[in-house]
């Protein structure tokens, strides 16, 4: 009994590791989700118009996107392609920064949005997406498409479409805040807390389109 408490104190190199484990790691683990956190909500911010004006933000795009324009004369301002971007640093976690789709084993996280004909065409069948998320069907992808009508204001909504309706080598038509406000209002009634089914997609969108 005497010999293992004697143990016990001759060994407190053990106890002080003991503690500072107790402590140091529950508050690594604090400081990284605050810094994940603080990237998640920048992500979401608009750019400065000093950056912007200076070119500090412009090179960025130019180099994904058409700021200037696309191949089809559709003409992108740069302000927009800019805050695209920048709110597309929350979308980039399941398809990726070259929108190819994030890679996780097999699957993928969301589908590539290079050429993708969903994009590029009808852009309120892009509105209804974002705003209403996607059900998981198929074991197909390895994500969900959750709904990010909360997560994106008119403008930004707006905004992150035509960045990617322009950028690795994408080409369509800007989006409009008057679009993004106009789709918000007719898909608002929808009750799809899941999200809306692929499939359904395009008959939804026909259902809403004259309202």
């Amino acid at each position: 009994m005497s010999d293992h408490h004697s143990e016990e104190s001759e060994n407190p190199i053990g106890k002080i590791i003991g503690i500072i484990f107790m402590f140091a790691v529950p508050a690594a683990l604090l400081l990284m989700l605050a810094m994940t956190g603080a990237a998640f909500v920048g992500g979401l911010r608009a750019p400065d118009p000093a950056a912007v004006e200076k070119g500090a933000i412009g090179p960025g795009a130019a180099a994904t996107g058409n700021p200037a324009g696309t191949g089809d004369g559709n003409a992108v301002a740069t302000s927009q392609m800019d805050l695209g971007k920048a709110a597309y640093a929350t979308c980039a976690a399941c398809h990726g920064p070259d929108g190819t789709g994030m890679p996780v084993g097999p699957l993928k996280m969301a589908p590539s949005l290079v050429g993708s004909e969903m994009l590029l065409g009808d852009p309120d069948q892009s509105l209804l997406i974002v705003l209403k998320g996607i059900q998981k069907e198929t074991a197909d992808y390895a994500g969900v498409m959750a709904t990010l009508a909360a997560a994106l204001d008119d403008e930004k909504l707006a905004a992150v479409l035509t960045y990617t309706r322009n950028s690795w080598g994408n080409s369509a038509p800007p989006v409009t805040v008057e679009q993004a406000k106009s789709a918000r209002e007719r898909f608002m009634p929808i009750n799809a807390p899941a999200g809306i089914k692929r499939s359904e997609i395009a008959e939804i969108v026909e259902a809403h389109s004259g309202e």
